[in-house]
């Protein structure tokens, strides 16, 4: 240890590197996951802005539909219904 202003201090030894080390950063290859996910047949689908969003499964996922849809219910396989929305625009 070292004194400074009679305070302790720490010695300022670089860390030595083992070759053996892992090291910190993995490299991904993104084409080839190491993993497939595969959402369920009965998602429950929630509408936020343009996305149906699935919170059902393990992973969450989503769809985008777009600002001009909305979700208006779901049909009797589980699908969501979507309509037109009505931008407030008169004809």
């Amino acid at each position: 240890m070292q004194y400074k202003n009679g305070l302790k201090t720490l010695e300022n030894k670089p860390k030595e590197q083992n070759d053996e080390e892992k090291p910190e950063s993995e490299l991904l290859n993104f084409d080839k996951p190491d993993f497939k996910f595969i959402p369920k047949a009965n998602c429950q689908f929630s509408q936020q802005g343009p996305y149906l969003i699935c919170y059902s499964c393990e992973l969450q996922h989503a769809v985008w539909v777009g600002m001009k849809k909305i979700m208006v219910g779901i049909d009797d396989k589980g699908q969501p219904i979507l309509k037109d929305r009505d931008l407030g625009r008169q004809a």
